[in-house]
């Protein structure tokens, strides 16, 4: 929010506070002033001049030779703008004049003929020209013809004002206006303001001929008035230069009043042009689905039944609170015009900016909340304003409607003088209490234990007996109230077993070359289709977006969201994991709150990166395998891998990882189907549940002498049932050389089947490692051992020992 000084001094005895020391008080108050900001950029020696003669450079034809008039002996001076004329009054720089960037102006001499000052500008005055229409923007700046020739320009150009940028939070609605500034001055400083409490309706003749219906509950009071002879001539200086300073850009005399009001009061307005209203009668309501309207900008905008819009019986001409119709817009041609001032509800006006990528100075204010006490005074104000500077006058009285519900009912808090001093921490007397609550216009009604404290309707950020305190701290002043240092015991918290883990585990993987990515834990049902989660998923209720609108129950879709991103900016290839929540609803949203799960979730897509000793490859079963076993070994755990028939992973390359017959986690590649709907055809996925990870976790460190003895390893291929599981096998080893305690080692390194296998059958390359630390095992004692295992084989699965 921007404020010019001069407009606050207007209202409000500034005198002896300069502009930063307002900044300072406001700043103290909680009203950060960001910046302080003079309209003057140096500009010195700059007069006001008539241009009387011009004529063509002799030498140069984009230049001219201007006889200007600056309230002394006249000037030749050379210029080179389209559109200097005879007749202009337009600034003058003076030779030894300065303008903005250090640039002072001398006699020069151009293609032989001086030039005794230059003709200026508004940008070569240091003037932000966005916010000046075209006409001012460009060439000369042509100024008013009854300025006196020779006076300074600063001060009739207004350029004699500090505008102070404040960084307004959310709640200070009330702020976004001279008024509100006017109102939170005036109880800092304790002085009277001069700002009026409401305009009185200009006077008019007749009836109204404006007819409003109000059918919406989202617009609970809406006032119009009709005025006639509009001339739509062009803004005077002084509201073009204030509304400069206020960051607003001059469009046009009746947009810029309403713009003017708006700054002023709060209050945003809307005129439409009366003769494009059908049978004259304005209807707020609901918008239909699907309903058309071209907005000022020039964009066809579709709507939705949850906007608001203002129509006439045929047609809808304005977004409530946003932007006008192009069909309604006020134009050189316009000749009556129905003024608009309304409170609409602020939540409904914010969803129909976002929808319609729509930002307004208007809708910012609807969407904090608007004084309803304002809306009559605005329309009046900005009556009086058309009638002064258009020529109009008003037809009839405003029209008004209000919904069944009072807005203007004041919100009464219940205060205690006592709890306010114990929430502040410091002694404050309860007369300071009162003289703050007075100062910003609250009424008071004292009590035995309790006041009574009404707060006026511009103030709706106060709601509730904190609000009052938080006033009371902001005006006694946060200087008063002495610092305090915590006095709190400090200890050293208990370390977290869970954290650290995590840690573990993130930095293993990461040291084994996976990247760690971070996504949402929002998604969509129709995004985790492809994976089938059970239960019901978490619903928020008021999503963001469509496909942000519940909780996720599994990290592949938000894995396989990040591998296809990649894959198509021609990544070839990756290896990903994330430790994140999943959120399973068994019983939402009952009583009992959903589940929140720790998952680890790592996902192999696409290619290998591939080096000079090796070329790419795709990423398989087997990598994901590899580094299931590194982390399970890491954190001193014994699985087993077990068939299992997860429907989202491919039915022969998937495997469930169990420790003491629980399942802990899940390896295998992903469904073709799966693939296919993700865009990552071929990735590997494996899931680990850290709750039931950790809790197997050891932490004990098992340190172990080199071997002094070689190991022997000795190759075995058996054919056993296809549908046979190699961790059977394994298990079966183990369990037959138990007593012996020189197996160190069994592991599967091929699987074969084809020619010289029977059908139904396979042939399973097994490797066995032996070793004792006392001393090297002899060939008899392995083949006694080996014997043994086949034995065991044989028995329990009829395997035989591959020809």
């Amino acid at each position: 929010m921007r404020a010019s000084y001069k407009w606050l001094a207007e209202y409000l005895d500034l005198a002896g506070l300069s502009p930063a020391d307002l900044a300072d008080r406001l700043t103290s108050a909680g009203l950060a002033v960001d910046a302080v900001d003079p309209l003057n950029h140096g500009v010195e020696g700059v007069v006001i001049g008539k241009i009387l003669d011009v004529r063509p450079h002799p030498q140069a034809d984009r230049l001219k030779v201007c006889q200007v008039d600056v309230g002394g002996p006249q000037l030749e001076i050379v210029c080179g703008a389209p559109n200097a004329a005879p007749g202009l009054v337009v600034p003058v720089a003076l030779p030894g004049a300065k303008l903005p960037g250090g640039v002072e102006i001398r006699i020069a001499e151009f293609r032989g003929v001086r030039s005794h000052g230059m003709l200026c500008s508004a940008d070569e005055l240091g003037i932000e020209t966005r916010y000046l229409p075209k006409r001012d923007a460009e060439g000369l700046f042509v100024l008013p013809a009854d300025l006196p020739l020779g006076a300074d320009v600063i001060p009739h150009l207004h350029l004699d004002d500090v505008v102070l940028d404040l960084d307004l939070t959310p709640n200070r609605s009330d702020c976004l206006s001279i008024r509100g500034l006017v109102h939170e001055l005036s109880a800092i400083l304790r002085r009277p303001h001069r700002f009026p409490a409401s305009v009185a309706a200009p006077e008019a003749d007749g009836e109204s001929p404006l007819q409003v219906r109000l059918e919406t509950p989202r617009c609970p009071r809406y006032e119009a008035q009709l005025l006639d002879g509009a001339d739509i001539r062009e803004t005077p200086l002084w509201m073009k230069m204030r509304l400069l300073a206020m960051g607003v850009r001059s469009i046009d005399l009746v947009v810029d009043v309403t713009n003017y009001v708006m700054l002023e009061w709060g209050q945003p307005l809307h005129a439409f042009d009366a003769d494009a209203i059908a049978h004259g009668t304005i209807v707020v309501r609901q918008a239909r689905d699907g309903e058309r309207l071209v907005t000022l900008d020039g964009q066809e905008r579709v709507l939705t039944s949850d906007m608001i819009v203002i129509a006439d019986p045929e047609k809808a001409i304005g977004l409530a609170g946003v932007m006008g119709g192009e069909n309604s817009e006020i134009g050189p041609s316009t000749r009556r015009i129905a003024l608009e001032s309304a409170c609409f509800d602020g939540a409904s006006i914010r969803r129909t900016g976002q929808a319609l990528s729509l930002r307004s100075e208007a809708q910012q204010r609807f969407e904090k909340g608007v004084d309803p006490a304002a809306v009559s005074s605005a329309l009046h104000r900005a009556t009086e304003l058309l009638v002064e500077l258009a020529g109009s006058h008003p037809v009839g009285a405003p029209r008004r409607v209000k919904a069944q519900t009072d807005v203007l009912k004041p919100t009464i808090i219940s205060f205690s003088p006592h709890l306010c001093a114990q929430f502040l921490g410091v002694d404050v007397p309860e007369q300071e209490m009162r003289a703050c609550f007075e100062a910003l216009g609250f009424g008071v009604a004292e009590g035995e234990n309790e006041w009574r404290v009404e707060v006026p309707s511009r103030r709706p950020d106060v709601q509730m007996p904190a609000d009052l305190y938080e006033e009371v701290a902001r005006l006694y002043g946060y200087d008063h109230i002495p610092a305090t240092s915590m006095r709190l015991p400090v200890e050293a918290p208990e370390s977290s077993g869970h954290l650290m883990l995590v840690r573990k585990v993130r930095r293993a993987l990461v040291d084994w070359g996976l990247c760690e990515v971070r996504t949402y834990a929002l998604t969509s049902p129709e995004a985790e289709a492809p994976v089938s989660p059970s239960g019901a998923p978490v619903s928020l209720l008021r999503p963001m977006s469509d496909d942000r609108r519940t909780l996720r129950r599994h990290l592949l879709p938000s894995l396989a969201e990040v591998a296809r991103h990649n894959l198509a900016h021609q990544v070839p290839g990756g290896a990903i994991f994330e430790v994140g929540k999943v959120f399973l609803a068994a019983s939402w949203p009952q009583e009992v709150l959903p589940e929140e799960r720790a998952v680890l979730g790592m996902l192999w897509f696409g290619e290998t990166e591939g080096d000079p000793f090796e070329r790419p490859r795709r990423y398989d079963f087997y990598d994901a395998k590899g580094a299931c076993d590194a982390l399970l070994a890491r954190l001193g755990i014994q699985a087993a891998y077990r068939v299992s028939q997860h429907g989202y992973l491919h039915p022969g390359r998937q495997a469930s990882i169990e420790v003491n017959g629980e399942p802990v986690g899940l390896v295998g590649e992903l469904h073709p189907d799966v693939g296919e709907a993700y865009e990552v055809e071929r990735a590997v996925y494996a899931e680990f549940d850290l709750g039931r990870l950790f809790s197997l976790a050891s932490s004990d460190v098992r340190v172990l002498p080199i071997p002094r003895h070689p190991a022997s390893r000795r190759d075995l291929a058996v054919v056993v049932p296809r549908e046979l599981e190699s961790q059977a096998l394994i298990d079966a080893a183990w369990r037959a050389l138990r007593e012996r305690g020189d197996l160190r080692l069994v592991r599967v390194f091929d699987v074969y089947t084809g020619a010289g296998v029977p059908e139904g059958y396979k042939s399973l390359a097994i490797a066995l490692w032996f070793q004792r630390d006392e001393r090297t095992l002899t060939d008899a004692e392995i083949d006694e051992a080996v014997e043994a295992v086949l034995r065991a084989w044989e028995d329990a699965f009829g395997a035989k020992l591959r020809a």
